[in-house]
C-alpha cells in the first residue's frame, strides 16, 4: 500500500501537462489505421500486460520491476523473461521473488535503496551479463515484439535537425522553433528529436518528432503558464532532447513503437507509446521515484 500511496503521488508530480496526442503532418507516411471493435488485432500490437518497468541495483546484475498505477494491467512477473534496455538491446532475465519494502527505504526508486524498495525481483540469467547501475529498464514477455523489427540506434548528444526539416515543422504546426535537438537516429535514418516552440498567443509547446523519409510524427507536450514548472515540476519552464533517453524503437504493421524515459527534477516518467491510426497510443506507463 505503501508503495501504490508513492507511485500515485509521484504520478501527480510528474507531467505538468504531458499529452500524449499525436498529429500527423501533411507529409506522413500512410500508417495502418485503427481497427474497429470487432477486427482482429494487428499484427505488432503491444499490450499492458507484456511489460513491466523496473531499475538496475549497484551492481548491475539485478533489476526491481515496478508495478505503477494499480488501475492498469499488469503482468504476471514469472512471464517476463527477458529485460529490453537503451540502445533497444536485450538479456535474458530470471525471476527471483516478490521484494518487500522495508523500515529502511525512503522511498526512492533507485540504485541506493534497492534493497529496502518494494518491487518484483528479477536476475540477469548469465553471471557474464551486466546492465549499467541506477539504470531504467523494460522487462518483457517471451512474444512482446511478436511482429516487430527492433530498430538499431544511437544516442545523439549534439545533434540537430536540418533546416530544412526545421521548416517542415514550423509549417506543420504554424509555429516557430525556438530550440531543438535529436534524441537518436536508427540505421535507417529516422530521426527522434525534441523541438520547443516560440511563446505564441496559446499555451506553451513542445514536441517530440519522428522524421522518416516519408513524413513526419508529433507527440505534443502543452505546459502551462507557471514559469517554474511549464511542463514538469520544478523545470524551470525548460525543455530539451537533453531531457530525454530512448530505450528502444521498433516497427511492425501497427506503426511504430518507442520506449521513451523523460527526465525531471524528482525522477523520470517512462512510458511504451505505439502508432495507432494517427496518433500514438500509451501502452503502458510509470513514474520512477528517485528523490533522495
Amino acid at each position: 500500500m505503501r508503495k501504490y500511496l508513492t507511485a500515485i503521488f509521484f504520478g501527480l508530480l510528474l507531467c505538468v501537462s504531458a499529452c500524449y496526442s499525436f498529429a500527423i503532418a501533411s507529409s506522413a507516411p500512410a500508417f495502418a489505421k485503427s481497427p474497429v471493435s470487432t477486427a482482429k488485432a494487428p499484427a505488432g500490437e503491444l499490450r499492458a500486460d507484456q511489460f513491466m518497468f523496473g531499475y538496475t541495483d549497484q551492481t548491475g546484475k539485478k533489476i526491481l520491476g515496478l508495478m505503477g498505477d494499480p488501475s492498469q494491467k499488469h503482468p504476471s512477473p514469472k512471464t517476463l523473461t527477458s529485460v529490453l534496455y537503451a540502445p533497444g538491446k536485450q538479456f535474458s532475465v530470471t525471476y527471483v521473488k516478490h521484494q518487500a519494502s522495508t523500515r529502511k527505504s525512503n522511498g526512492s526508486q533507485s540504485a541506493h535503496n534497492f534493497i529496502n524498495d518494494e518491487g518484483e525481483l528479477y536476475r540477469l540469467t548469465y553471471a557474464s551479463n551486466k546492465l549499467n547501475v541506477n539504470e531504467s529498464v523494460l522487462l518483457m514477455t517471451k512474444k512482446a515484439f511478436e511482429g516487430h523489427t527492433l530498430l538499431s540506434f544511437q544516442s545523439v548528444q549534439k545533434g540537430k535537425f536540418s533546416p530544412t526539416t526545421i521548416h517542415a515543422i514550423e509549417k506543420a504546426k504554424n509555429r516557430k522553433v525556438a530550440s531543438q535537438g535529436l534524441i537518436a537516429t536508427t540505421d535507417k535514418g529516422t530521426q527522434i528529436g525534441l523541438v520547443k516552440f516560440a511563446q505564441g498567443n496559446g499555451k506553451p509547446l513542445a514536441s517530440l518528432v519522428l522524421v522518416d523519409k516519408s513524413g513526419m510524427v508529433f507527440e505534443d507536450f502543452i505546459g502551462n503558464n507557471d514559469s517554474q514548472s511549464t511542463w514538469r515540476v520544478d523545470d524551470g519552464g525548460e525543455i530539451s532532447a537533453e531531457y530525454f533517453n530512448l530505450l528502444f524503437a521498433s516497427y511492425s504493421k501497427a506503426g511504430y513503437a518507442l520506449g521513451v524515459e523523460w527526465y525531471g527534477a524528482e525522477g523520470s516518467n517512462l512510458s511504451v507509446i505505439q502508432q495507432k491510426g494517427a496518433k500514438f497510443r500509451v501502452v503502458t506507463e510509470t513514474g520512477r521515484y528517485q528523490v533522495y
